[in-house]
């Protein structure tokens, strides 16, 4: 035994090294009786053998459990009044309760058990400085060896817990919130398991391991979730309105979307708001157009783009123009279909989420070859719809389903204008020449309702699902904003 130096003990005692069940039992019963022996209250223990010794945790468990039971029985101690053993491995706590489960209920002088962990274990490291978890006994409980047992397993059952998260904004996590994700793994003793929704179910997070740490990880799960949702939300506000500030040379420069949503916010609330402009941090007032960082004061301005939408909407319908049949205007249509009109929809809005999405999708696949020019056959009631909200799944793609639960796109006009251009009293169908961010696709089926897996990775998955590979005739995606209805078609 020796003095603990600056480790927050008051001694350490040294044993040999073993992988033998019957001599890690012996070490740590004379362990038990040589603290008695020096009048100590408490020790700890690690795991012994089942690191580098390689022994079977299973097999150590009944051990030192063992060695604890049968202290007690034949010595009766009076100044251990604690044992503690820390378990590296979450895995470990599984087997120790796989041993505990299978002698519970027997008599005092078979062995006892430890806790609970259920499914699959992580089998990721994780980082050597994270906390451990500990096992306490308690040993003026241990002088009744089934109150014991219970005792142990209502400790264990305490510090296990498990947890389900089902989102819809699961679906949307980006490589880096499934890395960050990965690294809780390292960091938490927690196993984290990721499951693609099927059907009508939605995609959930599994969590399994210390209740302190399923806790942290559930509050970081969700702090990504609220991540996710607020930038949605900032998509859509920078659509409507464009916050600038003035840099030294006078220039009014546009903030990013988030702090583009947070002054907003802000000024709906009549609050102040600290933002930061290029890496200064500085106190807003939205309502006065300024920002302090105590020292300089910076102008703010506020641009409604409503208006401007509303107003390049009616310059546009003003430069609408009305075509008859011609080559250029009717292409892909058949002899017998005469074009009306071709209109061109103006959705400030509905370009930027998209434009958004497109440079994602691009950085995400590394490529730029993600969009298309596909059609899409609609009825009259719909119309309005589209060209305000986009091609919405509650409404889109409402005559089939075969591939997929989302927003169908045809390579060949002719296919949407004869099968799911439906005509009005008047006999006229609509069309719409859509951009498509179709990215990395594959084959779809009539169950998805987001598209498969890559690379068996439930987060990495394909942008869109087709009919056919090679080549693929139709196209649908499962994601609001990645189509974008650029011309509004009307013939006979």
């Amino acid at each position: 035994m020796t003095n603990a130096g600056q480790l927050p003990c008051t001694k350490i005692i040294h044993v040999p090294g073993h992988n033998d069940p019957a001599n890690i039992k012996g070490t740590v019963f004379d362990v038990l009786r040589y603290c008695e022996d020096k009048r100590l209250s408490s020790i700890a223990f690690p795991a012994l053998g089942t690191g580098q010794g390689g022994a079977n945790p299973s097999a150590v468990a009944d051990a030192m459990v063992d060695a604890v039971v049968e202290f007690v029985r034949k010595k009766t101690p009076q100044f251990v009044q604690s044992v503690k053993i820390l378990i590296f491995q979450t895995q470990m706590i599984r087997d120790f309760h796989n041993s505990m489960r299978k002698r519970q209920g027997e008599e005092v002088q078979e062995k006892s058990f430890f806790g609970k962990v259920k499914g699959e274990p992580n089998r990721k490291a994780f980082d050597q400085n994270s906390p451990q978890p500990v096992i306490e006994v308690p040993l003026d409980v241990l002088q009744d060896v089934n109150v014991a047992k219970k005792r142990i397993t209502d400790l264990i059952m305490h510090e296990q817990a498990e947890k389900t998260i089902s989102d819809p904004y699961i679906n949307q996590l980006s490589s880096a919130d499934v890395q960050e994700l990965n690294d809780l793994q390292r960091k938490l003793t927690v196993s984290l398991r990721l499951e693609r929704g099927e059907n009508e179910e939605e995609s959930r997070i599994h969590l399994e391991g210390l209740t302190r740490d399923v806790f942290s990880a559930e509050d970081i799960i969700r702090k990504v979730e609220r991540n996710e949702a607020l930038r949605s939300k900032a998509i859509l506000v920078s659509g409507l309105v464009e916050w600038q500030y003035q840099d030294q040379w006078g220039n009014m420069v546009p903030f990013d979307i988030l702090t583009n949503l947070k002054l907003e916010e802000a000024l709906e609330k009549k609050q102040q708001v600290k933002i930061t402009i290029n890496n200064r941090d500085f106190d807003a007032d939205p309502d006065q157009r300024k920002a302090s960082d105590g020292r300089n004061c910076i102008e703010l301005l506020r641009k409604d783009l409503k208006e401007k939408q509303k107003q390049q909407q009616q310059n546009e319908n003003k430069k609408q123009q009305m075509f008859g049949k011609s080559p250029d205007r009717s292409a892909g249509l058949d002899g017998s279909e005469l074009c009306l009109q071709v209109e061109r929809v103006q959705n400030i809005t509905l370009w930027k989420s998209y434009e958004f999405l497109k440079k994602q999708m691009e950085q995400k696949n590394n490529h730029k070859n993600n969009e298309r020019v596909l059609f899409h056959g609609t009825s009259a009631n719909s119309i309005d719809l589209i060209n305000d909200k986009g091609f919405n799944r509650s409404y889109a793609g409402l005559h089939a389903a075969a591939f997929g639960k989302g927003s169908y796109f045809a390579v060949n006009p002719a296919y949407s204008a004869q099968g799911y251009a439906k005509p009005d009293n008047q006999g006229h169908k609509r069309m719409y020449q859509a951009r498509v961010l179709v990215g990395d696709f594959t084959q779809g089926n009539s169950g998805l309702i987001v598209p498969p897996s890559k690379s068996g990775q439930s987060a990495d998955l394909y942008d869109s699902v087709t009919d056919n590979k090679n080549p693929p005739s139709m196209f649908v995606v499962f994601n609001d904003i990645q189509a974008y209805p650029e011309y509004l078609i009307t013939f006979t």
